[in-house]
């Protein structure tokens, strides 16, 4: 009775253990509302990359971006063809050189961004805002984007809402929403980033140690008997 009882518990514990790894490691695929993208002139349109979308170089690297594992760094997405410079813009022009890539982590996948009926230029740049609903309150959330001019860099990101997040573009080809965590600890009662849900880690942790407990009970119980 002991032994079937014991093995319960640690069959109970192991389910736990699996739900919480499944819900801190989430997706950024589908967090972000494609269709509800929106410009301050001109068109706007936000889709998917798919196979053979750019040029082969491009491709490749957008590619190995949208392939890195959950939870790496722009930096470690990038691996060797990180390039030695990315810069922040935004729409007053270059803000900082040279930002710190490990700082930022994938908030979306690598995705397709097209502007028509206007040119977007540093002189005229089209503010675009994102519906993102992985955003939370300890996120600061930018852009990285593939200029025609300046090649890899990070727009910088203004907070619209709590889902809402918008960028000063003055051109449109491959982006990403990456971000970084404010300088504020996170709680126990803490959000993921990765699938906008509150993390279960804790409740999980509580569980075990209360069927720990119970397991103890039981056995002192046993032997004073």
């Amino acid at each position: 009775m002991k032994k079937k009882f014991l093995k319960k518990i640690v069959a109970v514990v192991a389910a736990l253990s699996m739900t919480t790894t499944v819900m801190a490691a989430g997706s950024i695929v589908g967090a972000i509302d494609m269709p509800k993208v929106s410009a301050s002139q001109g068109k706007v349109t936000l889709q998917k990359v798919t196979a053979g979308m750019y040029e082969p170089e491009v491709q490749a690297v957008v590619d190995k971006l949208n392939a890195a594992k959950a939870g790496a760094t722009v930096k470690e997405a990038f691996g060797g063809e990180l390039p030695n410079v990315i810069n922040l813009y935004n729409a007053d022009g270059l803000q900082m050189e040279a930002i710190d890539m490990s700082a930022y982590k994938f908030l979306s996948p690598v995705m397709d961004l097209q502007i028509t009926d206007v040119e977007p230029t540093a002189e005229n740049p089209v503010k675009v805002t994102f519906v993102v609903n992985n955003m939370t309150e300890n996120m600061e959330v930018d852009v990285l984007h593939l200029c025609a001019e300046h090649e890899w860099e990070v727009l910088e990101g203004e907070k619209i809402s709590s889902n809402q997040v918008a960028a000063d573009f003055h051109s449109a080809s491959p982006v990403a929403l990456i971000y970084k965590m404010k300088s504020s600890e996170l709680g126990t009662d803490a959000i993921s980033p990765q699938t906008g849900e509150r993390e279960m880690w804790p409740v999980a942790l509580a569980a075990v140690v209360f069927m720990g407990t119970g397991i103890f009970a039981v056995v002192k119980r046993r032997k004073t008997v």
